[in-house]
C-alpha cells in the first residue's frame, strides 16, 4: 500500500470564524487608526499575528515583533508572552521549529510565574507541536498530557480536546493505529457534546481519522468517507490552511484507491492554496505526493522530478519523517527505471539512507518497506540468497508491527474496563441515595397517616428494609469489583506478557545486517529463521496466561541458541527438568525465565573473556515449582556501580510484577531471589505448581 506524506492537523487554542482576511483586514484598519502605544494597540498588534500564521507567515512575524516590542515598553508580561506564542507559531509554518521552541519556553516561564492555567495550556501545546515535528514523540506526549492535565483540572472540554488530538498524531506516528483511532473519537465526544461540529477543530479531527484509515489496507473506504467529510466541513469555515490540509488527505484516499491522476489534480489544488498564504510545510509535501502518485501512474521520470524538489526542502525544515518516506520513494522509483548501473546505484543510495532515517524515526512501515525494495533490487541483479534473507527481515519487522496491534487491543480493553468500573460505581451510588430518599419519603408519610404506634413499627420495617437493601447492595458492588478486578489482573498479564525486550529485537536485527553486510548469508539465514521462530512463538504464546513448560523450554533453548550465536559461541548452557516432573503436562507462565536468562547473558557472561556457563533447573518442592538460572559471569559485586541504568533490566522488573498478579489471583507465595556467588549469579523463582490435566 502507498505510504504518502499525510498532512497530519493539529489543533488551536483559538477558532477563525469566516474568512481570516477578512479579520486581518478589519484589524489592520483598527491599527491605523490606533497610534497610540497601549495596551488597546498591543492587543490589535497580538490578534492580528495570530490571523496571519495561516495566511502570512513572513507578515505574521513583522507584526509579532511589533507586538513584543510595545509589550517590552509597556512592560505588560503576560501580553509579551502572547506575543512570543503567535510568533513561535508563525515561525512553526515557516518552517523555523528551533527558534519556536525557544519563544515557547520564554512564554511558559512568564506564564507560570503569573499563574495563567490558559497561557501554560497554551505553551506547553507549543512545545509539544516541536517535539512532534522533531519525529521526539515521546517527549511530544509528555507535555501533551501535562497540558491535558492541567485543562482537566479546569473542566476546559476544548482544551482537554486540543491535547488529545496531538496525542492522537504522535500515535499515529509511532503506528499504534487502534490507540489513535480511539483517542481521535475521544476528541470529537467532546466537540459533539458541546455542539460545534461545524467548526475547524471538528473537521481537522475527521481529517486525522482518515490518515489513520489511509494507513490500513481493509479501511480505505473508511479514509476516503473520513476525509470527504473532512474537506466538507472546513469548506463552510473558510479557514485555507485547514482546507489545504484536509485536500491534501482526500488525495492520499483516491491515490490508495488507484486513482493517482484524480489524486495528482487534487494535490496541485492543495500546493496552490499553500504557495498563496505561504504555508510552507504544507507546498513541500503536496509536491512530494505528486511524486508518489506518479509512480502509481507509473511515470517514474516525473516522480523523480518532483520527489527530489522536497529532499533539501525537508532537509531544511528538520521533518525526518516525511524525509524517510521520500527517500525511500526515490529508490523506489529509481528501482522501477531499466537497471542500469546509474539507476542502481542510486537505488541502492537511497534505501540504504531511507533505512537510517527510518531506523531513527522508528518508522516501522518503511522499514519494511525498504527492506521489501531491496529484496526486488538483489532479485533484479539475480542475488537470490540476498533477496530472499532480505524479504525474510521484512517479514519479521511486519511481524512486530502486528504485535504492536495486540497491544493496542490491549490498551483499548483496559481503558474499557476502567470506564465500565466508574460507571457501575456511579450507578450504585445513585441507587443508593434514590433507596434512601423514597425510603425517606415513605417515612414521612407513614408518620402523618398512622397512629404513633403503627408508626414505629413501620419505621422499623423501613430500617430493616433499608438495612437489607444495603446490605445486598453491598453484595452486589463488591461482586462487580471481585471481577473487574479479575479482568484488570488478566489484562495486566497480557500487556506485560505483550513485552518482548526492544534491546533482543534490535540487536538481533542488527546482527542479521552485519551477517548480510559480509556476505555471510549462511550466517544471515539461519540466524534470521531462529529469531523469526522466537518471535513467531512469542506472538502466538502472548494470549495464554500458562503454557506447558515443554513448549516454554523449547523457546529459551531457541532464544540461548540466538544469543551464543550472537556472541560468538562465548558460552555454553545446560537445561535440566527433574525426573519427577512431567514437561509435557506442568503449566507455566511463558517466557518466565527469559529476563534472568538475558540479565545472566549481558551483564555476566558477556564481559568474560570465554568459559562462560548458564545452568537451568527445574524441580519441585511441595507444591512450588522451583526454577533456577545459575551462571559463572563476573557478579553483580564486581560492578562499579551497581545503581548504574545498565544494571537496572526492565525484564525482571515485569517478572516480579507477574509474579505478584499470579499470587494475587491463585493465594500463593511466589517469589523471586538472587544470589551472588564468589564467581556469578544465581537466580530462584517459585511459582505454583500446577499440572495441565
Amino acid at each position: 500500500m502507498k505510504r504518502q506524506l499525510p498532512t497530519i492537523i493539529l489543533l488551536l487554542f483559538s477558532v477563525f470564524v469566516g474568512a481570516q482576511q477578512k479579520k486581518i483586514d478589519s484589524l489592520s484598519e483598527l491599527l491605523k487608526k490606533h497610534k497610540e502605544p497601549d495596551t488597546i494597540r498591543l492587543n490589535i498588534l497580538n490578534s492580528l499575528s495570530y490571523y496571519y500564521e495561516a495566511i502570512n507567515s513572513e507578515q505574521g512575524l513583522l507584526v509579532s515583533d511589533q507586538a513584543i516590542a510595545l509589550a517590552q515598553k509597556l512592560n505588560y508580561k503576560e501580553q509579551l508572552a502572547r506575543a512570543y506564542i503567535n510568533k513561535a507559531h508563525n515561525y512553526i509554518t515557516a518552517g523555523k521549529d528551533s527558534l519556536a521552541l525557544k519563544l515557547y519556553y520564554k512564554s511558559l516561564d512568564i506564564y507560570t510565574s503569573k499563574n495563567n492555567l490558559d497561557g501554560i495550556g497554551k505553551a506547553l501545546y507549543g512545545i509539544s507541536r516541536v517535539y512532534q515535528n522533531w519525529a521526539n514523540y515521546e517527549e511530544a506526549i509528555k507535555y501533551y498530557y501535562k497540558g491535558y492535565h492541567l485543562f482537566e483540572s479546569k473542566n476546559d472540554n476544548s482544551g482537554m480536546a486540543t491535547m488529545l488530538n496531538g496525542i492522537g498524531i504522535c500515535q499515529l506516528y509511532l503506528n499504534e493505529y487502534s490507540k489513535a483511532v480511539e483517542t481521535f473519537n475521544k476528541v470529537l465526544r467532546h466537540y459533539e457534546n458541546e455542539n460545534k461540529i461545524e467548526t475547524i477543530e471538528y473537521g481537522n479531527v475527521l481529517s486525522n481519522i482518515g490518515i489513520v484509515y489511509n494507513r490500513m489496507e481493509n479501511k480505505l473506504d473508511l479514509a476516503l468517507k473520513y476525509s470527504q467529510q473532512a474537506v466538507e466541513v472546513l469548506k463552510k469555515t473558510g479557514s485555507k490552511k485547514a482546507i489545504s490540509n484536509a485536500l491534501a488527505n482526500l488525495a492520499n484516499a483516491y491515490d490508495n484507491l488507484n486513482q493517482p491522476l484524480k489524486a495528482i489534480g487534487i494535490h496541485q489544488e492543495s500546493y496552490n492554496i499553500c504557495k498563496e498564504i505561504g504555508f510552507k510545510l504544507g507546498m513541500v509535501n503536496a509536491l512530494s505526493n505528486i511524486g508518489i502518485a506518479y509512480t502509481s501512474v507509473p511515470d517514474y521520470e516525473k516522480a523523480v522530478f518532483y520527489l527530489e524538489q522536497t529532499l533539501p526542502l525537508y532537509k531544511e525544515l528538520g521533518h525526518k519523517y516525511n524525509l524517510g518516506i521520500v527517500t525511500y520513494y526515490l529508490g523506489e522509483a529509481f528501482l522501477e527505471m531499466p537497471l542500469t548501473t546509474s539507476s542502481f546505484k542510486k537505488a541502492d543510495a537511497h534505501l540504504n539512507e531511507a533505512l537510517e532515517i527510518a531506523k531513527e524515526t522508528r518508522n516501522l512501515q518503511t522499514q519494511k518497506d525498504v527492506n521489501s525494495s531491496f529484496s526486488k533490487l538483489y532479485a533484479k541483479k539475480g542475488d537470490y540468497k540476498n533477496a530472499l534473507a532480505f524479504k525474510e527481515l521484512a517479514i519479521v519487522i511486519n511481524d512486530s508491527i502486528t504485535s504492536q496491534d495486540l497491544k493496542d487491543e490491549i490498551t483499548r480493553l483496559e481503558v474499557k474496563y476502567e470506564y465500565d468500573k466508574k460507571a457501575d460505581l456511579v450507578k450504585a451510588e445513585n441507587d443508593k441515595n434514590q433507596a434512601l430518599a423514597n425510603a425517606e419519603i415513605e417515612r414521612q408519610k407513614l408518620i402523618k397517616s398512622g397512629a404513633i404506634a403503627g408508626g414505629t413499627v413501620l419505621l422499623t420495617l423501613a430500617i430493616l428494609g433499608l438495612f437489607l437493601y444495603k446490605r445486598k447492595r453491598d453484595a452486589v458492588t463488591q461482586k462487580q469489583e471481585a471481577e473487574f478486578n479479575t479482568k484488570v489482573a488478566n489484562t495486566e498479564l497480557k500487556a506485560l506478557r505483550a513485552q518482548m525486550n526492544p534491546h533482543f529485537i534490535f540487536n538481533s536485527l542488527n546482527s542479521i545486517n552485519d551477517y548480510i553486510s559480509k556476505n555471510d548469508v549462511e550466517s544471515a539465514s539461519t540466524y534470521l529463521t531462529k529469531f523469526a521462530k522466537i518471535m513467531r512463538q512469542t506472538l502466538e504464546n502472548s494470549n495464554q496466561s500458562e503454557i506447558l513448560l515443554e513448549d516454554d523450554l523449547k523457546v529459551l533453548d531457541l532464544y540461548l541458541q540466538v544469543e551464543s550465536m550472537r556472541l560468538k559461541n562465548k558460552f555454553t548452557y545446560k537445561i535440566n527438568v527433574d525426573e519427577n516432573i512431567n514437561a509435557e503436562n506442568t503449566l507455566v507462565p511463558p517466557l518466565i525465565l527469559q529476563p534472568f536468562i538475558e540479565n545472566s547473558i549481558w551483564h555476566g557472561i558477556s564481559k568474560k573473556v570465554s568459559g562462560g556457563h548458564i545452568d537451568i533447573d527445574i524441580k519441585k518442592e511441595g507444591n512450588m515449582l522451583v526454577c533456577t538460572v545459575d551462571d559463572n559471569g563476573i557478579g553483580r559485586t564486581l560492578k562499579t556501580d551497581t545503581n548504574s541504568s545498565e544494571n537496572k533490566s526492565l525484564g525482571i522488573s515485569i517478572t516480579k510484577s507477574r509474579i505478584d498478579i499470579i499470587n494475587q489471583k491463585k493465594s500463593t507465595n511466589g517469589a523471586v531471589k538472587m544470589i551472588d556467588k564468589e564467581q556469578g549469579v544465581r537466580v530462584e523463582v517459585k511459582l505454583p505448581f500446577q499440572l495441565a490435566y
